[in-house]
């Protein structure tokens, strides 16, 4: 596998066009692999144990693979970290009905492929962030607008991925499924191999420079794992921004496994209903990131009031569930915290680009990562555990109360409202360029190397 220098002076967005397909394919297939694990573990043991097993096995390894994944994308490079990632992830995906059909497969087994399964694909979605900026550069188009793109994969993927995931089982049979989640996880990594240029060294490198870094001996691995977490500490705006969003996650990710469907049963006293919630919930996330790109521009131009102002709107509607409203108010509640939560992605994703040298996004990307992933079980539990002790009631309103004290964190944080500065530096930027160029290129060239420059002077 030869990986392609892209020219730089070929304006071309089949590269950008190429990755976001990718991510949708590998996103699809983690989300249809969500429901066709258990469903295939119960059809062929009738073990509920057993597919809660398999399901840990799929989990365990993700915060340690997250934070190697990104060293591993540094070191080997981006594109070929994300190729091999999905190649050897559709391997274990298919062995395991291939193996079950044939030889027979324990549940050690079981449990062994799907820990490597996600072992390896968590190195490829770090890789997949790595590439992004350097194929938006090469198709000028805005950051904003590809970051959507690329981030609206996961969104459309739970809508998408767990009903098909189950009408397809239900039509053929869950090895099926496990068939086409391999599938997709080798249409990944075959786009990005072929469409998808190298990640290129940041601009205004000179070779020869590039050529004594690269000649230069890597520290080691735990060194290199720590890198990560030591320039995002040290970076102000990295700091703030990633440790508001582990918060969130460790408050927010109970709401689908734990909090909506007590919510169904206890309040709406009909279990079923919680359907229609996640629907109301995954139909607003996917509207707010497709809807970002373009709000963008005017609407939500200010980074730092889109920000807080997100995560506002999400206290609020967590605030709103305490007093324990009917289906329908529930249903707008849920539809707005979707729609909430759907700019906050890109936004951090153009936050961390511009804040973080090139080398070592693969890092970066691993230790958010693997913090997000921390932090998620952490909340599902203790949300567990309140609701059981406490109450709903009285456990909502505890991590509401929670939601309040970060937003005051976030108001009052001195590097977040950094992020409006930077947003005005970014306009004059703007302003200026187009007064010195008039209207060369497309309008898709908006902003795409005035962000950079705009961007506050990086933490060495």
């Amino acid at each position: 596998m030869t990986d392609t220098d892209a020219g730089a002076a070929t304006v071309t967005k089949r590269p950008l066009a190429a990755l976001v397909v990718a991510n949708y394919l590998s996103w699809i297939g983690n989300t249809m692999t969500l429901v066709a694990v258990p469903m295939y573990v119960l059809e062929i043991s009738g073990s509920a144990a057993e597919a809660g097993a398999a399901g840990f096995a799929g989990a365990l390894p993700m915060i340690v693979a997250g934070l190697a994944g990104g060293v591993i994308a540094d070191r080997v490079g981006a594109r070929r970290t994300s190729v091999w990632a999905d190649v050897l992830a559709a391997v274990f995906m298919a062995a395991v009905p291939l193996l079950h059909s044939t030889v027979g497969l324990a549940l050690p087994a079981l449990m062994a492929l799907l820990f490597l399964r996600t072992l390896v694909d968590a190195p490829g979605a770090a890789a997949r962030l790595v590439l992004l900026p350097s194929v938006t550069e090469l198709g000028k188009v805005r950051s904003e607008s590809a970051n959507s793109l690329f981030h609206s994969a996961q969104r459309v993927a739970f809508v998408v991925g767990p009903p098909a995931a189950g009408v397809l089982a239900s039509l053929t049979e869950p090895a099926a499924v496990l068939y086409l989640d391999a599938l997709t996880f080798l249409a990944s990594g075959l786009l990005i191999a072929f469409a998808v240029p190298r990640a290129q060294p940041a601009a205004g490198t000179a070779p020869d420079a590039r050529k004594a870094e690269s000649q230069e001996p890597r520290p080691g691995l735990v060194r290199e794992v720590s890198e990560g977490a030591r320039y995002i500490l040290r970076t102000p705006v990295l700091a703030a921004i990633i440790s508001v969003v582990v918060c969130t996650n460790f408050l927010d990710d109970a709401l689908t496994p734990v909090l909506l469907p007590v919510y169904s049963r206890d309040v709406l006293l009909d279990a079923d209903l919680v359907g229609w919630l996640l629907a109301a919930n995954g139909t607003g996330a996917v509207i707010g990131s497709f809807a970002y790109a373009p709000a963008s521009r005017r609407l939500l131009r200010n980074r730092w009031a889109t920000f807080v102002g997100c995560f506002a709107l999400i206290c609020v509607a967590r605030l709103a569930m305490v007093l324990e409203p009917g289906l329908w108010p529930m249903l707008l509640v849920t539809f707005a915290i979707g729609l909430a939560s759907g700019p906050i992605n890109p936004l951090v994703t153009g936050v961390v680009e511009r804040s973080t040298p090139p080398e070592m996004l693969g890092r970066i990307w691993g230790a958010v990562m693997a913090m997000a992933f921390a932090a998620a079980p952490i909340g599902i539990f203790l949300n567990g555990y309140l609701t059981e002790e406490l109450g709903l009631r009285a456990t909502l309103a505890v991590f509401g109360g929670l939601y309040v004290l970060l937003i005051v964190y976030a108001l009052t944080n001195r590097a977040l409202r950094g992020l409006a500065d930077e947003d005005h530096k970014s306009e004059k930027g703007e302003k200026g360029e187009k007064g010195e160029k008039g209207d060369k290129g497309d309008g898709g060239d908006e902003g795409a190397g005035d962000i950079r420059d705009g961007a506050p002077a990086q933490s060495a």
